[in-house]
């Protein structure tokens, strides 16, 4: 279960405390202060009523501490980026079942919650008997918080033994190829992400850079964290395909300047070969992963090391099969499994599936279920498995999208917008390029007798979602076109000329 994961990290808490763990530009934590932190967050957590526990903040060490104090405790924790508006903070609390938050950066005004400041908490010495408490292995690890299709928010809910068999591949694997060096982490910890990136590599000893992913579109600044921290070079690398294609702007991020980086996870959205090109080409002695897995399976079902073999065809970049304890199917729409070669809705089975969504009776939870005995979750995924037994990927069957990284419902853009009091009627439309999301556009329509400026749209709409979800493309248009069917014709909304779109009042 997870905890052997935390047995490794309390190992190289004892026994090799002057070790790097955390590097980001705030300085560098060590496995030893890791540990004092975490003991004076367990204290703390004795005197809270049992449940989950929400953690706010952005990349702050004392979050990694809170979050792992929560884990040597059996106590799941959700983990919440402090840029979300309070009330979206306030229903994931209310979804997930906490009522007490720790809370690094300082206090937000959020007055159903406990807030406890983590800055206010010393550090506390390791005890005499390190022994972990036995939990369970279906007890909740984490819960992560995606766009929900209902219009709100919905947890992923994780157990223990769910993360036990993601690490019992990912972690070798990881290790195989990068070896003990150190990770970089540049995605949100309110992401699935987030956790891959921190607990396989801490349990390995390996130290974590955390990349603010505020940099994201600043390449410069992230190779400056790399090169000058101080403490430690990376080895292996896990981030979005948009991530990397930022980060080959600069003409540092190479194999001369990061000799020991050598494995790289791309993954969560599409892959274009002409990125595992300019890869190779900067770092030609690097293993490159075409990764896939969503959110309520653990992280990562696929990770195929890509070869020349793979970019040299004209189809789209294999992920292999689903990786041990994984398996999957593919399914035609009446449910009966598809030949191989044909389309259908990718099925992913095993002990990675999550436990459902919260609140438990949201009505996406019948895609899970369970065949041949095995737990199984409906991707949502359009693909098929090719002559070699490797998934291929052809894009969604329904409308939740990815978007520079971020899995996106856009139903719940369409709801913030309609339910603002001058949107006569919202809809958002995805642009894709070579099967990846480039843009979405949101038409708005207003009532007539209101004239709105797309800057206060976008003002209002912050004010509900957080900042990756606001499109920056709004159209407001006089009328909706519709097809045959009475549904928005996407198609010609996008054709319309300016002259056809009013100007903002």
């Amino acid at each position: 279960m997870v905890d052997n994961i935390l047995h490794r990290i309390r190992g190289h808490i004892l026994q090799s405390p002057e070790r790097p763990a955390l590097v980001s530009d705030s300085g560098v934590t060590c496995f030893g202060e890791l540990g004092r932190r975490c003991e004076g967050i367990r204290s703390c957590l004795r005197e809270i009523e049992p449940g989950p526990l929400v953690v706010i903040g952005h990349k702050e060490h004392d979050c990694v501490a809170a979050m792992l104090a929560c884990a040597f405790s059996g106590r799941p924790f959700v983990f919440v980026d402090r840029s979300n508006p309070v009330q979206r903070i306030e229903v994931i609390a209310h979804i997930a079942g906490a009522s007490h938050a720790f809370v690094a950066g300082g206090d937000i005004d959020l007055p159903l919650l406990h807030q406890i400041d983590l800055r206010a908490i010393e550090a506390a010495p390791l005890p005499a008997d390190p022994t972990i408490p036995a939990i369970g292995g279906d007890t909740l690890f984490y819960i992560v918080f995606t766009s929900g299709s209902t219009g709100q928010p919905k947890g992923v809910a994780i157990s223990r033994e769910n993360f036990k068999h993601f690490d019992s591949w990912y972690g070798p694997m990881r290790q195989r190829l990068a070896g003990d060096g150190a990770h970089v982490n540049h995605a949100s910890l309110a992401f699935d992400m987030g956790m891959l990136d921190l607990w396989p590599a801490l349990a390995n000893g390996s130290a974590v850079i955390m990349m603010d992913h505020r940099n994201n579109v600043l390449a410069r600044n992230n190779v400056r964290l790399l090169a000058e921290n101080g403490a430690t070079t990376p080895a292996s690398w896990f981030s979005t395909p948009s991530l990397l294609q930022i980060m080959c702007t600069d003409k540092d991020f190479n194999g001369e300047a990061f000799p020991e980086l050598r494995c790289f996870f791309v993954g969560g959205e599409v892959v274009q070969k002409s990125l595992i090109r300019d890869l190779w080409r900067r770092f030609p002695n690097a293993s490159l992963c075409h990764a896939y897995g969503p959110t309520e399976v653990t992280c990562v079902t696929h990770a195929k090391v890509l070869d020349e073999a793979d970019v040299m065809t004209g189809d789209l970049l294999p992920l292999g099969p689903a990786l041990a304890p994984s398996s999957m199917r593919i399914l035609r729409e009446d449910g009966s499994e598809a030949s191989g070669g044909e389309p259908g809705e990718v099925q992913l089975l095993g002990p990675q599936v999550g436990q459902g969504y919260l609140p438990s009776d949201h009505p996406r939870n019948h895609a899970f279920g369970d065949w041949a005995g095995m737990r199984t979750y409906m991707t949502g995924d359009l693909g098929y498995i090719d002559i070699d037994g490797s998934l291929i990927l052809l894009g969604r069957v329904d409308r939740q999208v990815k978007w520079n990284g971020n899995r996106i419902e856009l139903n719940e853009i369409e709801r913030v917008a309609n339910d603002l009091p001058y949107v006569r009627q919202a809809t958002c439309v995805p642009l894709l390029t070579d099967g990846r999301v480039t843009n979405i556009v949101l038409f708005a329509q207003m009532h007539t007798d209101r004239h709105v400026t797309r800057d206060r749209l976008i003002a209002e709409m912050r004010l509900a979602l957080p900042a990756v979800m606001v499109p920056r493309d709004i159209r407001i248009v006089d009328k909706f076109i519709l097809n045959v069917n009475g549904k928005v014709d996407a198609g010609r909304m996008l054709e319309l000329r300016p002259s056809e779109i009013s100007e903002p009042g």
